[in-house]
Order: structure tokens, then C-alpha cells, then sequence
């Protein structure tokens, strides 16, 4: 079950919220070639989020998954173009940390995926 999590100084009405994440959750799914059932993506908007001395519009994304393939340029330019027509945040202005996950180290419904 990847997980994805957007925190951003970026403030967001709901349904933008609602539409940033649903996108984001595509790409996710299709970039990986995973269902979109197991997809879960969070959105948090922080009131402070300083990179390099600004807290000029910035995102931090955490990707976590089992499975992670070794090239994920085309997930990354995917994340950041979403986020920033959706959020208008510069991609200069986005970072992204993948974690491929040990499958003894994620459960669901109760016990882990090992």
C-alpha cells in the first residue's frame, strides 16, 4: 500500500485539496502499476514551511511503498508538476523522499504484507 504525504505552506480551498489529492493518487497508482485501491495519500497544510530563508510557496512529499522500481525520475517530475499546477508551487520549491519499504515492515488489516 504506497502512502503518500504533501505537507505545504500552500493553503488550498477543500475542493482543491480534494482534486490535488485524487490526481496525485492517480500518478501514484500508475507510476508504480499498483491498484488505486491501495493507494492513500494525506494533504497537510502547514502554517510555517521555510526552504532557503523563504517561506515563498514550498512542498515536502513523502513517498513510502513496497516495491519501489530503482528509477523514479518519472515519478517525480509526475508529483511535482501535479503539485504545482494544482498548488502553484515552483518545482524548484518541492521535495520528494521515496522510501522502499520491507514488506515485514507494512501491515494492513491487521498483519504485515511478509
Amino acid at each position: 500500500m504506497p502512502y503518500l504525504s504533501i505537507t505545504t505552506n500552500v493553503t488550498l480551498p477543500s475542493e482543491g485539496e480534494s482534486a490535488l489529492v485524487t490526481e496525485l493518487s492517480k500518478i501514484v497508482a500508475g507510476e508504480l502499476k499498483k491498484p488505486q485501491a491501495y493507494i492513500m495519500v494525506s494533504f497537510q497544510s502547514a502554517k510555517v514551511l521555510q526552504f532557503a530563508g523563504s517561506e515563498t510557496p514550498a512542498a515536502f512529499l513523502d513517498l513510502k511503498s513496497i516495491g519501489l522500481p530503482p528509477d523514479l525520475n518519472g515519478l517525480a517530475w509526475a508529483l511535482t508538476d501535479g503539485l504545482s499546477r494544482h498548488a502553484g508551487i515552483a518545482s524548484s520549491r518541492v521535495f520528494i523522499t521515496f522510501a522502499d519499504m520491507p514488506p515485514s515492515r507494512w501491515a494492513h488489516d491487521g498483519g504485515t504484507f511478509a
